[in-house]
């Protein structure tokens, strides 16, 4: 049975019955009348709201958790597009698995990309023990090679597998742009450059094939800093405990008012570039997804979307 084409799905009115994969636990609210289910059907890095009123079918749901059902499916639109799941169950056979959902970069396209900002960057400055450190940084046991393996989110922007590294090496690109546009900033290249590359390192811990690990409550920010306090020894002897802290600072503030407040310079920059690239990047995607012509945000209410190239 082939997957259930959720950009179709959700048409209003449109009902549709097929296989869908619930990756993240949907949540359980209180109705004027009764409780329901709202939660999110994934698929290639797409995400698409569902909502069950029916305590019998959403039941199944909360019994067996994440995972793969054969869902019965009608478009509908309250504030936006969503599905009203009218029958739901878990996948009996063994054909698909969560792979077959997820999606992602190739890692060939990962590598050149970064390949290409590292020519960038090292014409801005940015020196040849920076990119020692960085390999050196990746290249730790901790990280069992899932820096071009995880995803940048569970939800929202570069929720594919590879959108950690994809994540990171756009945020490079704008800040090779802010170096040849600000060169004072220029004697911190490498600073600047090794704190974009560990600002998410932790999500590789918070994370695991776009879900939450284990031990998620100890959020990436907590993880990143212990990380590099493994790598502690090496940063300090090839630049000094101002660059470890400094990086630490970034890793710490880099969600700015979201978290804990930037303390350096460098933490509010980054923050500018992270805020930049994935909100840009959510943009896009909400469009793309969005029938109609006009996608909803959060803080200002319906947006006329612009010309994009057709994927």
């Amino acid at each position: 049975m082939d997957i259930l084409d959720l950009n179709q799905a959700i048409e209003k009115g449109r009902v549709s019955r097929g296989p869908v994969l619930i990756n993240n636990k949907p949540d359980l609210r209180s109705g004027k009348r009764d409780d329901y289910m709202t939660g999110e059907f994934y698929l290639r890095g797409q995400t698409f709201p569902f909502r069950i009123w029916d305590k019998g079918i959403y039941d199944i749901v909360i019994e067996y958790g994440p995972g793969i059902y054969i869902a019965e499916t009608v478009g509908s639109e309250f504030n936006g597009p969503y599905l009203t799941v009218r029958g739901i169950d878990l996948y009996p056979g063994s054909d698909l698995t969560r792979n077959d959902f997820m999606g992602g970069i190739p890692r060939q396209q990962l590598m050149d990309s970064l390949e290409d900002i590292k020519r960038r960057l090292t014409a801005t400055g940015v020196s040849d023990t920076c990119w020692e450190l960085v390999n050196l940084a990746l290249a730790q046991p901790a990280l069992e090679g899932r820096f071009f393996i995880e995803g940048a989110a569970v939800r929202h922007h570069d929720n594919v597998i590879g959108g950690l590294a994809h994540h990171t090496t756009k945020m490079l690109r704008i800040l090779s742009a802010l170096l040849e546009n600000n060169p004072e900033l220029q004697e911190s290249a490498d600073l600047l450059t090794f704190s974009v590359f560990m600002h998410d390192i932790g999500k590789i811990f918070e994370y695991r094939d776009l879900d939450l690990s284990e031990f998620w409550f100890s959020n990436h920010r907590v993880r990143g800093i212990e990380f590099l306090a493994e790598i502690r020894d090496e940063i300090i002897s090839r630049y000094d405990e101002v660059f470890y802290r400094q990086t630490q600072s970034v890793i710490a503030g880099h969600h700015g008012q979201y978290g804990d407040r930037p303390t350096t310079v460098a933490a509010a920059i980054v923050h500018y570039i992270d805020v930049l690239e994935s909100q840009t990047t959510e943009l896009v995607r909400e469009q793309l997804n969005a029938p109609g012509g006009k996608i909803r945000h959060p803080d200002f209410g319906f947006l006329q979307e612009i010309p994009t190239i057709e994927e």
